[in-house]
């Protein structure tokens, strides 16, 4: 009886393809990943308008802390996307600039920087959107409010949330998700979300960059709920690994429905300083 074997290469590449995951196991985790984002999105309906008072805490690699006071005013638009409008009142050097964003559907949001010293309204173009919002460690693109349909997804894995954020209890544990940036001016090819399964919660999302690089990573703290419903950290740390540099926002009031309307978020309201 004669015998013949495969060409070694051959044997390789077939061990290599065996432990691909198969076109139906990623669809069921693209599937899945979906879902999530999907309740998310679901649970956050309802809550009309929003408005609250933060302090923005930036910290330098030595450790230096510079700190800003903003409002920060959110309209829930029912086909996802909320509009909304940032204003600093201070300090006196950044008092009155303000950011508006109108997010749009199968499009780049708009957005446009108010920078009272100049008297001036700068649209932000769609290739700056990863740029520095004023200095901090957001980007202009991390200022928009986010839709399921502005990401394709991939379900990871189910961890405990403490692995992730260590403000968590015990118990709680998380769904990791990677999501991809459908808008090709994106600064990120990747973002890896932490949610919590009780609540469907963002805990953490680590930020790659354009060289899939994991360049930033935000923590969302202090969870707290209002109306019986909504979910709010009042704490946000995004800290910059390539930098060394840490932006901390700090909620000190949270209000809804409070009757907010598009004429509060207009270009005309972004010249008067969000007032």
């Amino acid at each position: 009886m004669i015998f013949t074997s495969k060409p070694s290469h051959l044997l390789i590449s077939a061990a290599l393809f065996a432990l691909l995951p198969s076109p139906w196991a990623l669809a069921d985790a693209a599937g899945k990943g979906r879902a999530i984002a999907t309740e998310i999105e679901m649970r956050d309906r309802g809550f009309l308008d929003s408005s609250a008072e933060v302090e923005m805490i930036l910290t330098n690699n030595t450790g230096n802390e510079t700190l800003r006071k903003l409002a920060f005013k959110r309209l829930e638009n029912q086909d996802g996307g909320d509009k909304s409008l940032i204003s600093f009142n201070f300090p006196a050097d950044i008092k009155g600039t303000a950011l508006l964003t109108h997010p749009q559907p199968n499009a780049s949001d708009e957005q446009w920087l108010y920078l009272p010293s100049l008297n001036r309204v700068k649209r932000i173009s769609s290739r700056n959107k990863s740029g520095a919002f004023v200095g901090s460690e957001f980007s202009f693109e991390d200022m928009t409010d986010k839709v399921v349909d502005d990401f394709t997804y991939q379900y990871i894995d189910t961890a405990p949330c403490l692995e992730a954020n260590n403000t968590l209890g015990n118990e709680a544990i998380c769904d990791i998700v990677d999501r991809f940036p459908v808008d090709k001016q994106s600064g990120y090819t990747k973002q890896r979300v932490w949610v919590d399964q009780a609540h469907r919660r963002i805990v953490r999302i680590d930020f790659y960059d354009r060289k899939q690089a994991h360049l930033k990573t935000m923590l969302a703290k202090a969870f707290t709920l209002f109306d019986n419903q909504y979910w709010r950290p009042m704490n946000v740390e995004m800290t910059n690994w390539l930098t060394q540099r840490k932006t901390r926002l700090v909620y000190s009031s949270i209000a809804f429905k409070q009757g907010l309307s598009d004429n509060e978020l207009n270009r005309r309201a972004l010249q008067r300083g969000g007032r």
